[in-house]
């Protein structure tokens, strides 16, 4: 009875290894932010000083909302007179639409609400707003991923003639 019991278990142990050897080499099911989790964390620094004389730099956080199902951001414009707390929005997926959607609210109250494309490390961001001239106009942000602290910012508008570069930035994650 003693040596059947320790066969049953044995036999027991070796069926709950394979059966978690089998659930381990089931493949992960993500969750629908996951291509823009890699923005989390740290501050996100872009030298701004060729944007104008009063410009330095420009600080963006990325953290996830309290039930990790959108990610929260902010930009701040770090000016020689002060810090703007000029954009509050939102990344989400859109389960309706299938589809990433983003809104964000400028510090003059202006609601601007997009789609968000991610094809690898190339996210684009469509949405209509406002231009450096304060117009109503068709933008475009291409972000290009460099490496988990560092990626390419890009503002495009929509004319006559296609897409133009209105600014390019660089952004390093900063720990702090």
């Amino acid at each position: 009875m003693h040596r059947s019991i320790c066969a049953f278990f044995a036999l027991w142990l070796a069926c709950a290894s394979f059966g978690a050897q089998q659930q381990s080499a089931k493949p992960k099911v993500g969750k629908p932010m996951d291509p823009l989790a890699w923005l989390v964390g740290g501050v996100w620094i872009a030298d701004a000083s060729m944007m104008g004389p009063n410009m330095v730099r420009i600080e963006t956080r990325y953290k996830w909302s309290d039930n990790n199902a959108f990610i929260r951001f902010t930009t701040h414009f770090v000016r020689k007179d002060g810090t703007l707390n000029n954009y509050d929005g939102q990344f989400y997926w859109d389960i309706a639409a299938n589809s990433f959607r983003m809104w964000y609210m400028s510090a003059r109250g202006e609601l601007t609400e997009g789609t968000v494309t991610a094809d690898g490390d190339n996210f684009r961001f469509d949405f209509r707003g406002t231009n450096f001239e304060g117009k109503p106009a068709d933008l475009r942000v291409m972000l290009l991923r460099k490496n988990n602290d560092l990626y390419t910012w890009q503002l495009q508008e929509k004319g006559s003639e296609g897409w133009k570069e209105m600014a390019k930035l660089d952004y390093a994650r900063s720990a702090s």
